[in-house]
């Protein structure tokens, strides 16, 4: 089956739930924070804390069974966690899995498709954003590589690409507002 989550294929999605991915910088968890509370939608984080360690963990392993049972199982929990305060927007999705694996493994074994659109920052923009933080730091290589698969998985999937470099955190949070309520189909939201 051809990957388009961008579109999702008939059948095969979760109605009312929308991810919003990317690396680490993008900007994805504020944008994704401040869209849920501007439209009232439920927030999760599907792989923080102890879950994204394991999928790291496995991803480290090369364990892709692991990653991938990881991940379907993180996303099923956090839209079952919103329950019925639906819709919900996801701070990560089938990207982050996707980014972990092969890709023709990854399309031919994965069925959890959600809707999800990509935040992107370019290298500079990206590491500029992460000195600000408290966290270890990682290789400028780590950073160039996941900044590049995360782009080439969106646009192979069709997925909507919100290039968040040098735009302020108003104009993104914008942006993906009204992307997400296109692809709930709900311009009018």
């Amino acid at each position: 089956m051809g990957m388009n989550p961008g579109s999702v294929p008939p059948g095969s999605s979760v109605p009312a739930v929308v991810g919003i991915d990317g690396h680490d910088g993008t900007g994805k968890t504020t944008i994704a924070k401040n869209v849920a509370a501007r439209l009232g939608f439920s927030y999760r984080r599907p792989f923080g804390g102890e879950t994204g360690l394991a999928l790291s963990r496995a991803a480290a392993s090369g364990d892709t069974d692991a990653v991938l049972g990881i991940g379907a199982a993180a996303l099923a929990r956090a839209m079952d966690l919103a329950g019925e305060m639906r819709p919900v927007l996801l701070d990560r999705s089938w990207m982050t899995v996707a980014s972990l694996m092969d890709d023709d493994e990854f399309r031919e074994r994965w069925t959890l498709w959600i809707p999800t659109v990509l935040c992107w920052a370019d290298l500079p923009t990206t590491l500029a954003r992460l000195a600000l933080r408290d966290e270890p730091g990682e290789s400028l290589a780590l950073h160039r590589h996941y900044i590049d698969r995360y782009l080439a998985i969106a646009r192979r999937a069709g997925c909507t690409i919100v290039d968040t470099s040098n735009r302020t955190e108003d104009d993104s949070t914008a942006e993906v507002e009204l992307i997400v309520l296109e692809l709930l189909g709900d311009a009018d939201h």
